[in-house]
């Protein structure tokens, strides 16, 4: 709990805090969510969880996304971080080469140099980027941009909102399939281009990987879905019946003239697929030809798919397999259970688990910046209560330093305590019979607060009690004047709002002249520079003297 506190997550590339993070995926029918646990030199996954959205219902979308996603919550009781990963066909994707490889400098000079490149303002657009390439020698970088407009990525946003989440990053699920790509050896050594393509239910989307470097994407709006909605429609079946078939038989496993219709509606769309990747080869100079297309996603729903994909396409096919990512000694596989699909998880994977060249790529900025205001109260708290124990422990410590030089202590103590009787701190009647200094010290605080109390009214006037209390004891002079302050009060209950200052005391003359020597005291509060005279209340004293009233007011400055 202090670590959260007081140390940040990470420190470069090298984790501090062990932290479970949770990466979400969204699709139009399902909800993929990964959990895993990363420790300083470790990282585990912990749960995998998978939620079909409900059609059929009243509800929009968003809302129903996001019931699916708090159902999906209640598997993860605990979490410091939730990653989620937008679909790459809101996104625009833009290749820039810069002449510095430091990424705060990059991200200074984005916007500008990404602006007349995007179909929309930059003002109403949210970028990033991750480094694709660095020249160390000639510094320059080459970086792949993602820019989304801020409507869509707010309605990204809403979706967990509405699920009572508030997401702590947000990256791209072409990003995180290329981040988990990153981290595998097997994938990470494949020489040439390799095409990394996601099947969803609207649309394939392709990333093509050059040498190891993301280079382009692209979204053909042409998917799963797409394809079983027209091969329905001509066979006259059910898309459930027809999903259902594939996943059992495949592509081949039917009579000749329905495997000639459900092929040839894959056919185009692989057609689509591969020229893509000519266009790509094309534009990169790309002559040695695609060494592996890596499937994801519903890739997997069909049976035999990679292989006719690969008769088809003349390039070897598989299904990208995020668990060999558990073949490093890094990363261990804590789920009990068999997962039979392990591509489904690919996306949600890959967001919870970012490669080192992704870690800071996050599109939650500007506006969407995410602040940790539950962390910072926690850490006002944390840092009160550290300065409060920090108090007392001073306190105690200088008791017992106290205890420990008490018998000069009680010299110092009957010394002062002398010294306290002659000031005239307090009446004699408050005076302890038994006195020590620290019942001295407790009565003098007992005679500060209360003449404190007298004077708090002159701070709503921006006036200084102690100048007041200074004037005053000018004014009256006990070496001159023999003369007893027996009361000094003040009040703002008038209507013009000025304070007004009554000093009452007890004044007797050494010649004996009570009333004539009594003119000279008078004199001086009249002529105080800070004090106004108002008037004056006297009368003869029972015991001699005078008894005296004078009303005053503090000088406008």
């Amino acid at each position: 709990m202090i670590k959260q506190l007081f140390l940040p997550d990470k420190i470069g590339n090298r984790r501090i805090l062990d932290q479970r993070i949770i990466g979400i995926a969204v699709s139009q029918t399902s909800i993929h969510a990964a959990l895993i646990y990363a420790k300083r030199n470790k990282t585990y996954l912990e749960s995998l969880k998978s939620e079909p959205i409900p059609e059929g219902t009243e509800e929009t979308y968003a809302e129903r996304a996001a019931q699916t996603i708090k159902k999906i919550m209640l598997f993860f009781p605990s979490y410091d971080q939730i990653r989620i990963s937008i679909p790459a066909s809101s996104v625009v994707f833009k290749e820039l080469q810069l002449h510095f490889t430091d990424p705060e400098k990059i991200r200074m000079v984005l916007d500008y140099e990404i602006e007349s490149m995007l179909p929309f303002s930059i003002h109403d657009a949210i970028t990033d980027f991750v480094i694709t390439k660095k020249d160390i020698t000639n510094q320059t970088a080459q970086i792949l941009v993602a820019a989304v407009r801020t409507q869509n990525l707010q309605e990204q946003i809403d979706i967990f909102t509405k699920a009572g989440i508030e997401p702590t990053s947000i990256t791209i699920d072409l990003f995180a399939l290329y981040g988990l790509y990153q981290q595998i050896p097997e994938y990470a050594s494949l020489p040439n281009a390799v095409a990394l393509v996601e099947l969803t239910e609207e649309a394939m989307r392709v990333a093509f990987i050059q040498n190891g470097q993301l280079r382009i994407t692209r979204s053909i709006q042409r998917g799963y879905t797409t394809v079983l909605k027209l091969i329905s429609d001509e066979l006259k079946i059910s898309q459930q019946e027809l999903a259902h078939q594939l996943s059992e038989k495949g592509l081949q496993g039917n009579d000749d003239a329905t495997n000639r219709i459900i092929q040839k509606h894959f056919v185009l769309l692989l057609n689509d697929l591969q020229f893509t990747l000519n266009s790509f080869s094309l534009k990169l100079n790309q002559y040695e030809g695609v060494t592996k297309v890596l499937f994801v996603g519903q890739a997997q729903a069909i049976r035999g798919f990679t292989e006719f994909c690969s008769d088809t396409l003349q390039i070897p096919c598989e299904t990208l397999d995020g668990k060999k990512l558990f073949t490093l000694k890094t990363f261990k596989n804590k789920i009990k259970e068999s997962i039979t699909n392990w591509s489904m998880y690919d996306v949600a994977l890959g967001t919870a688990i970012p490669s080192i060249e992704q870690s800071d790529f996050d599109l939650r900025r500007k506006q969407f910046a995410f602040h940790k205001h539950g962390l910072m109260v926690k850490q006002i708290i944390a840092a009160g209560a550290l300065s409060l124990i920090l108090f007392s422990t001073i306190l105690i410590k200088g008791y017992f330093d106290i205890s420990k030089l008490s018998d000069y202590a009680t010299m110092v103590e009957q010394r002062e305590i002398g010294r306290v009787k002659t000031e005239n701190v307090f009446s004699k009647e408050r005076f302890p019979k038994k006195p020590t200094l620290a019942s001295i010290v407790r009565e003098g605080e007992k005679a500060v607060k209360e003449k404190s109390e007298i004077w708090e009214p002159f701070g709503k006037k921006g006036m200084r009690p102690l100048e007041l209390w200074l004037e005053i004891t000018r004014i009256v002079d006990k070496k001159q004047f023999d003369v007893n302050i027996t009361a000094l009060s003040l009040s703002t209950k008038d209507k013009d709002g000025h304070i007004h200052i009554e000093v009452d005391g007890i004044f007797k003359s050494k010649t004996g002249n009570h009333f004539g020597d009594f003119s000279a005291l008078l004199n001086r509060f009249k002529e105080s520079p800070t004090l106004k005279y108002i008037e004056l209340d006297d009368s003869v004293a029972p015991e001699g003297g005078v008894n005296f009233s004078v009303k005053l007011q503090p000088k406008e400055i």
